[in-house]
């Protein structure tokens, strides 16, 4: 899936075929240490803006039972778009996310 992140407006779009789906105000979220967050239909994604970067995590529901974490860090352009690929997959090891793929 492809999103678009406005951090100054903290708007989130979604692409569904060559239409922007923008996410609703009351599907955000405030997260943990300062991130902003989006409630999607397969899951969730936040936004951390730090001054050289923005650091964002994704949780994509496939079934109950069955979900993939991504964490990737862009750069602070506004709007920027970007997608998750499996580089991109990360998974919790002794209490530190590491990267799937490393």
């Amino acid at each position: 899936m492809k999103f678009k992140y406005n951090y100054l407006h903290n708007t989130l779009a979604y692409q569904n075929e060559e239409y922007w789906n923008e996410i609703t105000e009351d599907r955000q979220f405030q997260g943990h240490f300062g991130s902003q967050g989006f409630m999607l239909e397969n899951g969730w994604i936040s936004f951390t803006i730090y001054e050289t970067k923005i650091r964002t995590f994704y949780k994509e529901v496939e079934s109950p039972t069955w979900f993939t974490y991504y964490r990737k860090d862009l750069s602070r352009e506004c709007p920027i778009i970007f997608t998750f690929t499996a580089q991109d997959e990360v998974e919790k090891i002794n209490g530190k996310w590491r990267s799937k793929h490393a």
